[in-house]
């Protein structure tokens, strides 16, 4: 298995999240992507800054990137997280009991 970067500052509250159920506050650059529909020519979605309320489940590497999956609230649903992106994470004082899925 490959070694979690557990260095960066993100990361270890990413950690000490899962470990404890604690729900997270994530900065999180997404990923720019390319649409190919519903327009003909398609168009480019650049990659935003965005904050999202988590509750941290795992890191899972998937070739050669980390990734997290959490639920986020504001999507009602369980997403992954590529750490990359992460640009910080705060632990909030809400406890969490993890969902099934």
């Amino acid at each position: 298995m490959p070694r979690l970067n557990s260095k960066t500052q993100p990361t270890k509250t990413l950690i000490e999240g899962i470990n404890n159920n604690r729900v997270v506050r994530l900065r999180y650059q997404k990923e720019s992507k390319e649409f190919k529909k519903p327009k003909p020519g398609g168009h480019i979605e650049k990659g935003d800054t965005v904050v999202r309320t988590v509750e941290p489940y795992e890191i899972k590497t998937q070739g050669t990137k980390q990734f997290l999956w959490a639920f986020d609230d504001s999507a009602n649903t369980i997403k992954r997280f590529n750490l990359e992106g992460i640009k910080s994470a705060r632990l909030l004082p809400q406890i969490f009991e993890p969902r099934e899925f």
